[in-house]
């Protein structure tokens, strides 16, 4: 088990690594699969095994490359009640009715306070009495 958790650490690492080679390009459109096709591939096909002058990151990552998918679509997506019968027919405020591109976030960092919860002491004893 530690081994297939190993390999599938060091296949991320190879595809993140050469994903961070091309500016601009999204991690998501690498292909795991392809980086496993191509691993098996080396390693069945023992190619360079007595020399060391293949390095597998590289032959992975140019391979991950050479197949990037297409480029993802917002998934942005307003919910449409489908029947006019249904109790959730009502639309919440400030939810959107049509799909948004986001095209900016902003993000607000603030204090976090914790208060102190009072609870009811409980005793670990029994109550004296009948």
């Amino acid at each position: 088990m530690w081994a297939l958790l190993t390999l599938y650490q060091v296949l991320r690492i190879a595809i993140t690594d050469a994903v961070a080679t091309v500016p601009g390009t999204d991690p998501d459109r690498a292909s795991y699969q392809t980086a496993v096709r191509t691993a098996q591939m080396l390693v069945t096909g023992a190619r360079n095994v007595v020399t060391g002058a293949a390095h597998l990151a590289g032959d992975i990552g140019r391979a991950v490359l050479a197949s990037l998918h297409r480029p993802r679509r917002p998934r942005v997506c307003a919910r449409r009640v489908k029947s006019p019968l249904s109790r959730w027919n009502k639309h919440p405020p400030g939810k959107p009715r049509t799909n948004l591109k986001i095209t900016s976030m902003t993000t607000v960092v603030s204090q976090h306070r914790d208060e102190k919860k009072t609870r009811r002491r409980r005793s670990l004893t029994p109550a004296p009495g009948p």
